[in-house]
């Protein structure tokens, strides 16, 4: 018994070892500042629900329901259980096995597939014969009875000693493959709301466009049937007529493209906050006011750009799964080494099932086993190789995801530079436009100009408004993209 804990101690010792490379995060130049552009905005600190930025009930509603109903981040969250569970099964590897097993058997021996019942039969019936030569009553010997019966419980266990580090370095690559899975949840929140919030933009963009749409084919529908009447009575030319009946035509059909572009974007949205069939199908999605009210002011973080590799969900993941791969690589290099196994019995075992649980049916027992790999064929060293290559390429995934990121915040800051411009360019042009159409309407009315000058800045004027409400959808989501590449708040 000394020997056996003696040997237990030194194998609790042993079990220290790893080998699992140490690990380093990958090198990478990072830039030194976010930029020293004059005109980018001061920096500010992002919320964790960044979307409330925007100050709009719908967008907000619209957010929180596709949180909780989306089915991409349901089975993202089913990952995230996946691996919790296949935690739970790496540490339990770390511990003996313990299990409970009870039998009970009751059997009847044939007597001719049996040559022992024979011979117990004959000698019995001869001692019989003997017994009654000398004057006594014969006692034949017994044949054993075919009916036997066998009662046998017990407690047993095994444990397979971790002496190389096998089950240690699994249970930590399970759970840094669950630290990946709940990044990755969270990098698929964050991606999830910047989606909402662009297709909630596009969709009241659309709304605009519609709407817009609407009233200028009212108004030119009312201002046809007055140049219908001039043309009747001879007062504007045939050229007239006809540019004025094809303003109208042209307006009908931006009218059909803006209601299809209009149900699709619903469609998405619905979509993406998980409606329910009938629901997309139905099209309920809730709008708050013009895009004109939304705050579209830029968003810089604080701090400085290397923090970000500590923000993003997705940087965090793909570096979780670069840790896991190194332990991955001790996990195999393990398998060069023999392992070590003990084993443990107690229990008990009668003919009688009343003295099972007496002294004399006590039974118990315990051994070990050593297996040592020999010839393998190079499986082992494949295994080793196998997972090395893995290592190289997390290495390189996470490097990728890093240069993604820093490419992504690049073109999002200027996009949202750029885009901010862009509307108040579109702004401008879109007052300047009402001026001239109204100049061209009056100058017509006093003879001074043709009503090709009044359809030429009537339709300047529709369609500078129509890329008015485009810009500030793509300027809304330039803001929300940012604060996506940002990490979404820390």
């Amino acid at each position: 018994m000394r020997t056996i804990l003696a040997f237990l101690m030194t194998a609790m010792l042993a079990s220290g070892c790893s080998f699992a490379p140490d690990y380093h995060r990958p090198e990478q130049e990072l830039p030194s500042s976010w930029g020293d552009d004059d005109s980018r905005p001061e920096p500010g600190e992002l919320s964790r629900e960044w979307w409330r930025r925007f100050n709009d009930d719908a967008l907000n509603e619209l957010v929180s329901l596709a949180l909780a109903r989306n089915r991409d981040l349901e089975q993202s969250l089913a990952r995230v259980d996946s691996a919790r569970a296949a935690l739970g099964l790496a540490r339990a590897e770390l511990f003996p096995q313990f299990s409970a097993q009870g039998s009970g058997v009751r059997t009847r021996s044939s007597l001719d597939a049996s040559a022992t019942y024979g011979v117990m039969e004959e000698l019995g019936a001869l001692e019989e014969r003997v017994g009654r030569l000398d004057g006594q009553e014969g006692r034949g010997a017994s044949a054993p009875s075919r009916v036997d019966s066998l009662w046998s419980g017990a407690v047993q266990a095994a444990w397979e000693l971790d002496i190389w580090g096998r089950y240690r370095n699994a249970a930590d690559a399970a759970r840094e493959k669950l630290l990946s899975a709940e990044d990755a949840e969270r990098a698929m929140e964050l991606s999830l709301a910047g989606q909402v919030c662009s297709a909630y933009f596009d969709l009241l963009n659309y709304q605009e466009q519609l709407d817009l749409t609407e009233r200028t084919l009212a108004t030119r529908e009312r201002s046809a049937a007055l140049y219908e009447r001039q043309y009747a009575e001879g007062a504007i030319s045939e050229l007239d007529i006809l540019n004025v009946r094809t303003q109208v035509d042209s307006l009908k059909d931006s009218l059909a493209q803006a209601k299809t572009r209009l149900e699709q974007a619903e469609g998405a949205l619905l979509l993406l906050t998980g409606s329910s069939p009938e629901e997309i199908f139905a099209g309920r999605a809730r709008r708050g006011g013009p895009l004109a009210s939304l705050p579209a002011a830029p968003q810089l973080p604080a701090g400085l750009p290397s923090e970000l590799l500590n923000r993003r969900p997705d940087i965090r993941s793909a570096e979780a799964e670069l840790r896991a791969a190194h332990f991955q690589v001790g996990e195999a290099r393990a398998a060069f080494f023999p392992s070590i196994s003990l084993t443990g019995s107690l229990g008990t075992s009668s003919a009688e099932l009343d003295t099972l649980f007496s002294g004399a049916a006590s039974t118990w027992s315990f051994g070990g086993n050593v297996a040592l790999p020999l010839f393998t064929f190079g499986r082992t060293i494949s295994g080793v190789r196998q997972a090395e290559a893995a290592v190289r390429a997390a290495a390189a995934s996470y490097e990728l995801t890093v240069q993604q990121a820093f490419r992504d915040i690049r073109s999002a800051l200027a996009a949202q530079k750029n885009a901010a411009e862009s509307v108040r360019s579109l702004a401008d042009a879109a007052q300047r436009m009402e001026k001239a159409a109204a100049l061209s309407r009056a100058r017509y009315e006093t003879g001074y100009s043709p009503y090709l000058d009044v359809l030429e800045a009537e339709r300047t004027l529709y369609a500078s408004q129509m890329q008015l409400a485009s810009g500030r959808a793509a300027q809304l989501a330039a803001v929300a993209q940012v604060c996506v590449v940002l990490g979404g708040g820390w």
